[in-house]
């Protein structure tokens, strides 16, 4: 009687070299999308980047103070097939006159499919007021508004009266939660780049 001897078994890469290659390609494979399709944030500016992430700090002088906005995102695909445009999705933080610190998520991006070059293009930002952890209350004030467009290295805006709208005169956060606002309020911000995003901010009291 013959009896078979039982194959040995393949071992496969197992899973922490299966989980070190993910985290490697991963990113690779978001670098390449962008070099596809958005390859226009890795020179905007006129700046040349490794990384499909643009940061910038902004200031915004106000009676009651200046408001220190700091903002990073990278190409996303644009959510509507009908209107074509070129979106944008990132984080950031503000820090009000009194030195209290806003982390915010950042949206916007320009109208129409913009490839290569965004020089001289006009661009909006949108900001919102998301914590760290999650937020039973759902509040996310404050809501910020920008519109501008890129001149050389800097993203020239204006913050459309929305920080006018989000806070009283003495600095503190309004009650107001509507998103309209008077643009006759509106107060210039220059965000100009910056190499040290990763590591967020602090907002000391003047």
């Amino acid at each position: 009687m013959n009896v078979e001897t039982p194959r040995p078994r393949r071992k496969g890469i197992g899973c922490l070299p299966g989980l070190l290659i993910l985290l490697v390609l991963g990113p690779l494979l978001v670098v390449a999308i962008d070099l596809a399709f958005a390859p226009w944030i890795y020179t905007v500016g006129n700046q040349t980047r490794l990384l499909p992430v643009w940061a910038g700090v902004g200031v915004v002088q106000t009676p009651s103070g200046p408001y220190k906005i700091a903002v990073w995102f990278s190409p996303r695909p644009s959510g509507s097939r009908i209107l074509p445009s070129t979106s944008i999705l990132g984080s950031g933080y503000m820090c009000t006159p009194s030195g209290k610190r806003y982390t915010l998520r950042v949206t916007g991006g320009a109208s129409g499919r913009i490839w290569k070059n965004m020089d001289g293009h006009e661009f909006h930002l949108s900001a919102y007021h998301r914590p760290f952890f999650y937020d039973l209350t759902g509040d996310r004030r404050p809501r910020l508004n920008f519109s501008g467009s890129w001149v050389g290295p800097n993203l020239q805006m204006n913050d459309e009266g929305s920080i006018a709208q989000a806070f009283q005169p003495d600095g503190s956060l309004s009650s107001e939660t509507s998103g309209s606002h008077s643009k006759a309020n509106a107060t210039p911000i220059t965000f100009t780049e910056t190499t040290w995003w990763w590591f967020g901010g602090s907002c000391g009291k003047p």
